[in-house]
């Protein structure tokens, strides 16, 4: 079964906000469509990957921003998201801390880092660059993120 991930949740985020935008529902979208109603839900919970038939199927609702949006869901499963500081970086912040379980702020040591722990798909370590911020999903990463924050004492 697939698991919501940080680029698909930040494209299914801005594929909902573009249908609103253009005044459908997503039932009104669906009957637009013929996408299923249960389809987009997942596609906008960061759930489903985006089919090009998708997004043909949905581009009333999409308008001029298909194409981008279509190229963004080929990389929805890309375990890394590194962006310069501004919109993106910002809107992925603030998915993650509205949506995490748990949020660990590690300071010290050579690469300070905040794991988010997600209720469902894997969790994000981020770190603050001086330009960019960067979010990795890798098991690797979230694994040694984990044992840093177990290995903290409890007052920390």
């Amino acid at each position: 079964m697939a698991v919501p991930t940080l680029r698909g949740r930040l494209l299914g985020q801005e594929i909902r906000a573009l249908r609103e935008a253009a005044g459908f529902s997503v039932e009104d979208l669906a009957a637009r469509s013929r996408v299923a109603v249960r389809r987009i839900e997942r596609v906008e919970a960061g759930y489903a990957p985006v089919r090009f038939p998708d997004v043909v199927a949905c581009a009333p609702a999409l308008g001029d921003e298909y194409q981008r949006l279509f190229a963004a869901s080929q990389q929805a499963h890309l375990p890394e998201l590194r962006c310069p500081w501004g919109t993106e970086a910002t809107r992925a912040l603030d998915l993650l801390h509205s949506t995490a379980a748990g949020v660990h702020t590690v300071a010290s040591g050579a690469r300070p880092f905040t794991l988010f722990l997600m209720p469902e798909g894997p969790d994000v370590v981020f770190h603050a660059h001086l330009t960019t911020a960067f979010f990795t999903e890798d098991p690797g990463e979230t694994c040694a993120a984990r044992n840093t924050v177990a290995a903290l004492p409890a007052d920390s």
